[in-house]
């Protein structure tokens, strides 16, 4: 059940990188720049490579803490949950996409992307204990998700509506903290 959790997880994560990079696309066709292809790659490994660095920590020191670590790190889950509600809600696109034209900004946009997973990776560490496949999965999840997003994005342009995707991203992280919150008691 764990597992089905966290590809919940990842989902719901991937939406809204999926959003994100469909406004990068759309701004690259705007103003009639190339793709960032290299941001696919680079933003996939940040994004494996950051929840790693959350889930790893966190697993070494859970025989450390109380049995109720779980809800701990389930709140960890529902805060960053949270907090990407809140950025879906003052997310104003016209002053957030980010022309991503060299390899310094596709790193920079990467790594600030990857927080999210640090907390996440670390709110999950306290309370499962996953196999690699795993990480795999969030690596595709994270790849495909980019890559069609850019793609989209490039087509068809600009649409607020696309807005909506990181509003339902941050509704379904909220609600898996919330469900595992409550199997816990």
């Amino acid at each position: 059940m764990e597992v089905i959790v966290t590809i919940f997880l990842f989902l719901a994560l991937s939406l809204g990188g999926f959003a994100l990079a469909w406004y990068t696309g759309a701004l690259h066709r705007k103003v009639a720049v190339r793709l960032p292809y290299l941001f696919i790659l680079v933003s996939g490994i940040a994004s494996v490579l950051f929840f790693i660095a959350g889930y790893l920590p966190a697993q070494a020191v859970i025989h450390y803490l109380p049995d109720y670590s779980c809800i701990a790190g389930q709140l960890i889950v529902l805060i960053i949950g949270i907090k990407l509600i809140a950025e879906a809600i003052r997310f104003n696109p016209e002053e957030k996409i980010v022309l991503i034209d060299d390899r310094q900004t596709t790193i920079i946009v990467s790594l600030a992307k990857g927080i999210n997973y640090l907390f996440i990776g670390m709110g999950l560490g306290f309370c499962y204990v996953l196999n690699f496949y795993v990480f795999i999965v969030l690596f595709g999840l994270e790849i495909m998700a980019i890559a069609s997003g850019l793609l989209s994005g490039n087509r068809f342009g600009l649409h607020r509506s696309i807005r909506t995707l990181l509003l339902i991203s941050g509704i379904a992280v909220v609600a898996a903290a919330i469900r595992s919150i409550f199997v816990q008691f």
